[in-house]
C-alpha cells in the first residue's frame, strides 16, 4: 500500500493542475438585493452585493426558498422612470469583450401575482426587452449578450414601460472572453481597428439530449460561466450518449458534458426540425449559428458495411451547409450570418442520400447581432470604487490547493 502513496499523490496533483489551470478570467457575480458577500462552494466562485453598484431602488427577498441562491434577493425601482434605474459596473483590462447576462426571479415577492414587463438598456442602448411572467411559477429568466467594454464603465439600465408595473433584477454577471471563443463574431485579440462595434445578443444555448449545464470546478462542466438549458426533444427524435472527442480542443471550447449528450432520429432517413423562438426584432438582423456535434461509435470492420453519417444544415429552407462527419470526433459547425427576424427560426438537419446512419446533434448557440456606436456612460453622481481584493474568480485556485493538500494529509494518515 505505501508503494501506491506516490502515485496517489501523483494523481491528486494531476487533477489539481489541471483544474487550477483553466483561464480564470475577471467575472463578477452580482447578487443584486443581497447585502453580504458570499461563496458559492457549489460553483466556486464569490458574489457580491449590489450596493456598491448602484444607489437607488429597494431590496427585497422572495417568499420562497430557490435553490439559485442568488434568485432568493432582488431589487426593485418602484418609482419607474423618477429615478435613474441603472447600475454602473467598472471592469479592467479596457476593449474587452465580456460576456453580460442579468437574471430575473419574481417568486411574487411583492404579493400582486402581476409580473412586469419592462426594457433593459446597455449603455444607452437597448438591450431587450424582459417578460417575467414565466418566473411566476417556474425558473429564472435570463438575458445575454457579448459586448466590447470601451473605458468609463458599462451602464445597465432597467426602464419602466407599462404604468403600474415595477422593474426588478436579481443577479447580474460579468464574464471577460480571455480566450478566442466566438471568433466570428469578435475578433481575438480585440484592438480598436478590429472593434465589431456591434452587441451579440444570445437567443438560444442548448444542451441537447441532457440536462442544464452550468459551471463548475471540474473538467466536465462549462469552464466560462456559460449556461447550457436542457432542450427538448423533438417529435421522431431520442435521448442518446455520446463519447465526446476529448483529445482535440474544439471551437467556442463546449463542455464535455454538452458533447456527451445527443438527440437522434429514430428513424435514419427522418430529419431533425428544431423551432428556435426570436425576441420581437425591429427588423432583419444578421444572426450566427454555432452547432456542436459527437460523432460516436466506431465503425465495425466485422459488419461488411460501410457506415456514413452525413448532414444537410437548412435554415428557414434554405440549404446552409453540407457536413460528413469523421468517426469518434466532435465537431463544431458554424454558419454566418444569417439575416432572420422573427417571430421564429426553422432549422432542419436533414440525412444525406447516401447517409444510413441517423441524424444527431449535441448542442446550439444562436445569436443576433445588433450595431451600436459606442458612447461613454454619464459618471455617477456618487463614485463608488469598492475595495475588494482580488477578482471573484481568483479566491478559487486557493480553494483548490487547500482542499488538496488536506486530502493528500488524509491520505497518508490512512496509510501510514
Amino acid at each position: 500500500m505505501e508503494k501506491l502513496v506516490p502515485v496517489l499523490l501523483v494523481f491528486l496533483a494531476f487533477h489539481f493542475l489541471k483544474a487550477a489551470s483553466q483561464e480564470f478570467t475577471y467575472w463578477w457575480n452580482i447578487d443584486c438585493g443581497s447585502e453580504q458577500r458570499r461563496v458559492d462552494y457549489n460553483r466556486s466562485m464569490m458574489w457580491f452585493p449590489d450596493i456598491w453598484f448602484i444607489t437607488t431602488g429597494l431590496n427585497k427577498q422572495v417568499p420562497q426558498k430557490q435553490p439559485i441562491e442568488e434568485m432568493n434577493t432582488l431589487r426593485f425601482f418602484p418609482n419607474g422612470s423618477k429615478e435613474q434605474s441603472c447600475y454602473l459596473v467598472e471592469l479592467t483590462p479596457y476593449f474587452t469583450s465580456y460576456i453580460v447576462r442579468a437574471g430575473f426571479y419574481y417568486g411574487n415577492y411583492d404579493g400582486l401575482s402581476r409580473p412586469p414587463t419592462f426594457d433593459l438598456t446597455i449603455n444607452g442602448k437597448n438591450w431587450t426587452t424582459v417578460n417575467t411572467t414565466s418566473s411566476m411559477g417556474g425558473g429564472p429568466i435570463y438575458h445575454e449578450t457579448i459586448y466590447v467594454y470601451h473605458e468609463y464603465g458599462m451602464n445597465v439600465c432597467l426602464v419602466q414601460t407599462r404604468e403600474g408595473e415595477v422593474p426588478f433584477i436579481s443577479s447580474m454577471e460579468f464574464m471577460e472572453i480571455e480566450n478566442p471563443l466566438y471568433t466570428q463574431m469578435v475578433p481575438f485579440p480585440l484592438t480598436s481597428d478590429n472593434d465589431p462595434n456591434a452587441a451579440f445578443h444570445l437567443v438560444t444555448r442548448t444542451n441537447f439530449g441532457g440536462p442544464e449545464v452550468r459551471f463548475a470546478m471540474d473538467n466536465y462542466s462549462d469552464s466560462y460561466n456559460r449556461i447550457w438549458t436542457s432542450g427538448s426533444t423533438p417529435k421522431g427524435c431520442e435521448n442518446v450518449s455520446t463519447l465526446p472527442d476529448l483529445i482535440e480542443p474544439l471551437e467556442n471550447a463546449p463542455p464535455a458534458a454538452v458533447l456527451a449528450d445527443s438527440i437522434a432520429s429514430i428513424n435514419a432517413s427522418d430529419p431533425i426540425i428544431l423551432t428556435i423562438d426570436l425576441p420581437p426584432l425591429d427588423g432583419p438582423h444578421p444572426a450566427y449559428f454555432i452547432f456542436y456535434f459527437s460523432n460516436p461509435a466506431t465503425q465495425s470492420p466485422l459488419s461488411g458495411i460501410i457506415d456514413t453519417r452525413a448532414t444537410h444544415i437548412y435554415i428557414n429552407g434554405q440549404l446552409k451547409s453540407n457536413i460528413t462527419f469523421e468517426w469518434g470526433k466532435s465537431r463544431v459547425v458554424t454558419i454566418d450570418p444569417v439575416d432572420v427576424m422573427g417571430p421564429t427560426i426553422n432549422i432542419t438537419l436533414a440525412p444525406d442520400p447516401d447517409s444510413n446512419l441517423p441524424t444527431m446533434i449535441s448542442g446550439l448557440e444562436v445569436f443576433t447581432r445588433h450595431y451600436v456606436k459606442y458612447e461613454a456612460p454619464d459618471p455617477p453622481r456618487v463614485r463608488i470604487v469598492p475595495n475588494f481584493g482580488p477578482p471573484p474568480s481568483a479566491a478559487t485556485p486557493l480553494l483548490l490547493i487547500s482542499v488538496y493538500i488536506i486530502l493528500a494529509h488524509l491520505l497518508l494518515v490512512v496509510v501510514l
